[in-house]
């Protein structure tokens, strides 16, 4: 069963997934659990889920959910049976502009943010909010995920740099010590032949092949050209996926 804090890290990621209806199960199953948890009142109090005997409590801000989706984007393709006159440039080739403009057709990913979508200062204080609860509640790599989330729209955010420096320290130290010393050397738990039908990507498939049963870990780390959080998680998911052995 699962304990408070459990519940509010799931109702935290299931607000921000959008499954609000999820999220606010998980706070009033949490408050069942902790009448008095602050943390579960306020959620519950901010998604209007109310408490009982009718308390309230200063709500603590929620990452916004996730947008409905929308229409599919072919969706906006002109029909079949309509005819798009091309013109062409002075030099005798197709203008493209007149072409999408002609045709409607955007590309899937803007290039920018237009005029008013850019992420604000208030969306910025709601994603802290959330890395903050996250990590509090031991979920680094969610806290993280947020952190650089914020670090895209504001490179100079002092908080979320210091708490992308306390994620990414903690992360390291957990994935290293599954690894046991560093100066150990890794070698492989299955037979060469079998490693063609794991499912790596091009990064553990490189680190794979620099595992001879004489090169340590700090060496690994050196040769990868990874960041060191990333050479340690692709390290310690190989000891958990009986790839190699410690």
């Amino acid at each position: 069963m699962a304990d408070v804090s459990e519940l509010i890290d799931r109702g935290i990621k299931a607000y921000v997934a959008g499954r609000v209806g999820e999220a606010l199960r998980s706070f009033q199953q949490a408050l069942e659990r902790d009448p008095g948890n602050p943390k579960a009142r306020s959620y519950l109090s901010l998604l209007g889920g109310g408490m009982p005997g009718g308390a309230t409590a200063e709500p603590v801000p929620l990452p916004p959910p996730a947008a409905a989706p929308g229409h599919s984007p072919w969706d906006a393709l002109p029909a079949a049976a309509e005819i798009i006159e091309l013109e062409l440039d002075p030099e005798g080739g197709l203008d493209l502009d007149a072409v999408a403009e002609k045709s409607d057709i955007r590309p899937l990913v803007p290039a920018k943010f237009a005029p008013g979508e850019s992420p604000g200062g208030r969306d910025v204080e709601v994603w802290m909010q959330a890395a903050r609860e996250l990590f509090a509640l031991g979920d680094f790599t969610g806290s993280l995920e947020l952190i650089e989330k914020i670090l895209q729209v504001d490179p100079d955010h002092r908080e979320a740099r210091e708490y992308l420096r306390q994620n990414e320290a903690t992360l390291i130290a957990m994935y290293e010590s599954k690894l046991g010393p560093l100066g150990g050397v890794p070698r492989l738990a299955i037979k060469p032949e079998e490693i063609m039908w794991l499912n790596l990507d091009h990064r553990a498939g490189f680190l794979l092949a620099q595992i001879d049963g004489f090169v340590d870990y700090e060496a690994l780390f050196a040769l990868s050209g990874l960041p060191r959080l990333d050479t340690a998680r692709i390290l310690a998911n190989l000891i958990a996926d009986g790839v190699i052995t410690a």
